[in-house]
């Protein structure tokens, strides 16, 4: 059989946002796919038809990638199909579409006076639209020329001041409107400084949550509800005593994922509270002991769709269990089950009448479409499997162990095609980012590639992964000692089990976290052959002013700022380590990654060099945080080039 190749990133589909018509006869999807000419991903929404389990591709110009349905047969989506869609120069503007699905042309619907991210329909011709705000926008009557210069400035005023995959985002806010259709009349409902961060609508009413700040955002926010007929809003929750992950509309009530942050900082996991609308009263319907979302890290999946839904007054939602995502349901009596058992990581679901229609990806494969009613689940869809059809894909083979602290750690291996245990193979240790996000068994292409090219690839989820409890995933001033202390250990039991792999050829690679636990690697062992540091973190005091979580983040990870104790932030910096540094290490790092910062990696490269250990850096234009995800297809493949030319170099 073939191996996974690097190149067959180009190849592969992947799937998201499953939405049921309001019949729930069918249900609509967006595929997308990387064009390497154009070096962009397309994407096109399909139509699934339950009773007969077809689907039709409704839309062709590979630009579709968010919809929602206007009623049982007509499909609304953001599109630029002529050349007066276009916003002229210095005007925001999105145009929509109506497709009858059961056949006939696209038509133009309306088109709104903002950048629209989201939207949403309520009734009677009006829309719920979600749109980005610039507070710094200069007004109408500025000189066009000083007008274009602005796109030069960049004002910094508030903490955080960019974002990534946003660029700068100083006074700028995520807002909700008001649009009606027949008039054209947008109006905002939100204040001028609140950033929405989560919202809901139905029946004539909003949720949202979200965080009302100047200066510096909190990690505390307000969730509020907001009534389309009257106008008026409530606060739902008391404002900055807890922070708010998502807010849902569950029929008489609205469920909120909250938490004080107590006493686990940020790795405290969110409880379920839900808010009567017809009382006005908050309460705690389930303390949670596993995490809300999917945090299984992956390389083979693209788009998004929602993490939770409700059917009448039932929520159902994607829980972290280990290292698996599954669908769980909340029902009016706050009973909490499991609603899809599946072996992998579902990444979003929709939910009618009692059937769910989910993207997941199960073990060793790739995305498709699932349906599940009454406990049986079903794949609807095979958009990978020509891709797959005579392509060995190493299965990831389940090794535990348990540390010397007596800790469990999930750990598996994949293994190149026809393996001789009577040969010896190279082996590379992925470290996952995070720290709170898990491995799985979910088809991860680096690896895959990896594995093809004739290595053996071991990888766990250590101490600070989600999907183990809140003790587990604690780091909290302990970045550099119990997680390192896992992943070498780790290391000895993969080379005590699998002896055909020569421990003289063992590299280690990860992103992120991954990257800083790179780092720290760095400088504290000599027994890998390379590495291969990503978007990595090297100097916790400098990440601090830096990253666009540094004033947060960094002062929950280290339980430290630069003023209460700098020794302790620069004892868990791999920085501090650099002189003991040996090992021959790459470094890939974006320009516009701002959560790993560029500094960070550029600090690390530049002890390399002054202490004469080999290395080199790769750095990728107009890319951030999620280049190996998200980011440009011919970068997504130099990227894993430029990995595994360095483990060549090093390990072969």
């Amino acid at each position: 059989m073939k191996n996974i190749e690097i190149r067959d990133l180009l190849e592969m589909r992947f799937m998201s946002q499953p939405r049921f018509s309001p019949d729930g006869t069918r249900v609509a999807y967006v595929v997308s796919k990387q064009n390497e000419r154009e070096n962009r991903y397309e994407s096109w929404i399909h139509v699934l038809d339950c009773a007969s389990g077809a689907s039709r591709q409704m839309t062709f110009a590979g630009r579709e990638d968010d919809f929602i349905w206007e009623d049982d047969c007509t499909l609304l989506f953001a599109a630029e199909r002529a050349d007066a869609d276009k916003p002229e120069k210095f005007a925001r503007k999105t145009c929509f579409y109506r497709l009858p699905v059961d056949g006939g042309e696209a038509g133009k619907a309306f088109e709104i006076g903002e950048k629209v991210s989201a939207i949403r329909a309520l009734g009677g011709g009006k829309y719920l639209v979600n749109a980005v705000v610039d507070l710094n926008a200069p007004g109408d009557d500025m000189d066009e020329t000083l007008r274009g210069d602005e796109k030069d400035y960049h004002v910094l005023e508030e903490l955080p001041f960019w974002s990534n995959g946003r660029g700068y985002i100083s006074r700028l806010r995520s807002a909700l409107f008001l649009f009606d259709a027949a008039s054209g009349a947008l109006e905002k409902i939100t204040g001028e400084f609140f950033n929405v961060t989560s919202f809901d609508c139905a029946d004539g009413r909003v949720v949202y949550a979200g965080c009302d700040y100047r200066d510096k955002a909190s990690l505390f926010g307000e969730a509020k509800l907001y009534d389309v007929a009257s106008g008026r809003t409530v606060d739902m929750v008391e404002p900055g005593r807890y922070s708010i992950d998502l807010v849902c509309l569950a029929g008489g009530s609205a469920l909120l994922s909250l938490s004080t942050l107590e006493p686990w900082g940020l790795g405290q996991i969110h409880d379920l509270y839900r808010y009567d609308l017809a009382a006005g009263t908050l309460a705690l319907a389930r303390k949670m002991d596993f995490d809300i979302g999917p945090n299984v890290l992956f390389d083979a999946s693209y788009g998004g769709g929602n993490v939770a839904c409700a059917a009448g007054g039932d929520v159902y939602f994607i829980g972290q269990c280990a290292d698996r995502a599954e669908i769980y349901r909340l029902d009016v009596a706050n009973a909490l089950t499991k609603a899809v058992a599946f072996d992998g990581c579902i990444r979003a679901l929709d939910v009618h009448d009692g059937r769910i229609a989910f993207v997941g990806h199960a073990a060793n494969r790739m995305g498709d479409l699932y349906l599940a009613e009454n406990g049986a689940c079903a794949r609807k869809t095979a958009i990978n499997d020509a891709f797959l059809s005579g392509r060995y894909v190493a299965e990831a083979q389940y090794i535990p162990f348990t540390d010397s602290d007596g800790v469990a750690i999930d750990g598996w291996i994949l293994a190149p095609q026809d393996a001789d245990p009577a040969k010896k193979y190279p082996a590379v240790l992925e470290i996952h980012g995070g720290p709170r996000c898990a491995y799985g068994t979910v088809f991860y292409h680096e690896m895959q590639a990896l594995a093809g090219a004739g290595y053996y690839v071991f990888f766990c989820n250590p101490r600070g992964s989600a999907g183990y409890g809140e003790a587990f995933a604690d780091l909290r001033g302990k970045y550099g000692t119990v997680d390192y202390q896992d992943l070498m250990e780790f290391t000895d039991h993969v080379l005590a089990k699998f002896p055909q792999i020569d421990p003289a050829r063992v590299a280690a690679t990860g992103g992120s976290y991954g990257g800083f636990m790179c780092n720290w690697i760095e400088g504290h062992t000599d027994r890998f052959a390379a590495i291969a540091s990503q978007r990595s973190i090297s100097n916790w005091v400098a990440d601090f002013g830096a990253s666009e979580i540094g004033y947060t983040f960094d002062v929950n990870e280290m339980a430290a700022t630069p003023w209460t104790n700098m020794e302790k932030m620069w004892w868990h910096s791999p920085l501090k380590y650099a002189c003991n540094a040996k090992t021959p290490i790459l470094f890939i790092h974006s320009l516009e990654d701002y959560n790993c910062t560029l500094d960070q990696g550029v600090e690390m490269f530049a002890a390399m060099k002054y202490f004469g250990v080999p290395s080199r850096m790769c750095l990728f234009e107009g890319e951030n945080h999620s280049l190996s995800r998200s980011g440009k297809p011919r970068h997504r493949v130099r990227r894993l080039t430029e990995i595994m030319n360095w483990f060549q170099e090093y390990l072969k």
